[in-house]
């Protein structure tokens, strides 16, 4: 199961760099990029560029440290028989999205912060759902294990 989580976490990370370098890379090209580098907007382009940019290579970086994290440090791997248990996935699944959730949100908080010192409480509700994601991957096992086999007879 370890080297399916690093993986998909390299993939993530891959995906977030080069989903926000595509995004901004228009404007930089265009003919008015001077506008990006004043005082006012660029506190707002490192809080939405550079958080998601620099969270996709982290990711790919200490993607071997997160799954071994993730699953713990033991030794064979699940996937050498061939059968990856569900509650495997769902925990890898879930730690996923909540860190795709967490680092693309965070840029929003603090951008807006920082540019109006207002509280963007959408994207703080979100990235406190993308840490409970990441950090409480055993309830929500559990609750898949409980819900997994309801309504049909055993």
């Amino acid at each position: 199961m370890k080297p399916f989580s690093v993986l998909m976490i390299r993939l993530l990370g891959l995906y977030l760099f080069l989903k926000t370098l595509f995004s901004v890379l228009p404007a930089l090209l265009g003919p008015h990029v001077g506008e990006f580098w004043s005082a006012d907007l660029l506190p707002v382009l490192i809080a939405t560029v550079a958080v998601p940019m620099v969270g996709g290579v982290l990711l790919w970086c200490f993607a071997g440290r997160l799954a071994e994290w993730l699953h713990g440090a033991g030794g064979v791997s699940d996937g050498a028989s061939g059968r990856i248990p569900d509650d495997d996935l769902v925990r890898a699944g879930t730690f996923l999205i909540g860190t795709y959730l967490v680092v693309r949100h965070i840029g929003m908080l603090v951008g807006a912060y920082s540019t109006s010192g207002a509280v963007a409480y959408d994207a703080l509700v979100v990235v406190v759902a993308g840490l409970c994601m990441m950090l409480g991957g055993g309830a929500l096992v559990a609750f898949y294990r409980g819900a997994k086999h309801l309504g049909v007879g055993r």
